[in-house]
């Protein structure tokens, strides 16, 4: 019988995928808020119209990335769809908010640096970003999480695989 895959197989490509996924999860929210904000400024005569200067393209993802993962769900809804989950590298545990909001704050900037840092993944064994290094965070497949759930709750070693 072969052995499981390793939690780290197939983990690239569905990153690629999820990031799709989360991108244009991004521009459908960008467009709501934008009308949003134009619709406020209509009837309050303008006053509400400095929400349009408020640089939502830097926020909204931001708050999506880092709330998204430090939610229960730990992961972004692309993630989730592809079968990932974001794990703190010390305890295996989900990420804390401060995690979430590092990996996420370090993701943009990789961007910001012409996407070069996102290059890491190619070099690692683990397929890791250098957001994730620096917020101490590993991204792998749920199924092989589920694998390393210990049989008894009394019983955990701590290992994610």
């Amino acid at each position: 019988m072969p052995a499981p895959p390793s939690p780290f197989d197939g983990v690239l490509w569905r990153r690629i995928a999820a990031w799709v996924v989360d991108a244009a999860l991004l521009l459908v929210l960008s467009w709501l808020i934008w009308g949003g904000a134009a619709l406020a400024a209509v009837p309050t005569l303008g006053l509400l119209g400095g929400l349009l200067l408020l640089p939502w393209a830097l926020l909204l993802p931001i708050l999506y990335g880092t709330l998204s993962i430090g939610s229960t769900l730990s992961a972004t809804p692309g993630q989730a769809l592809l079968g990932l989950t974001v794990r703190s590298e010390a305890d295996g545990a989900p990420p804390s908010l401060g995690q979430a909001l590092t990996a996420t704050v370090l993701h943009a900037l990789s961007w910001a640096a012409g996407g070069l840092p996102l290059l890491a993944p190619l070099f690692s064994t683990r397929r890791r970003t250098l957001h994730d290094l620096f917020s101490g965070t590993l991204v792998l497949r749920v199924d092989a999480l589920a694998r390393s759930i210990p049989a008894r709750p009394d019983h955990h070693d701590g290992s994610l695989a």
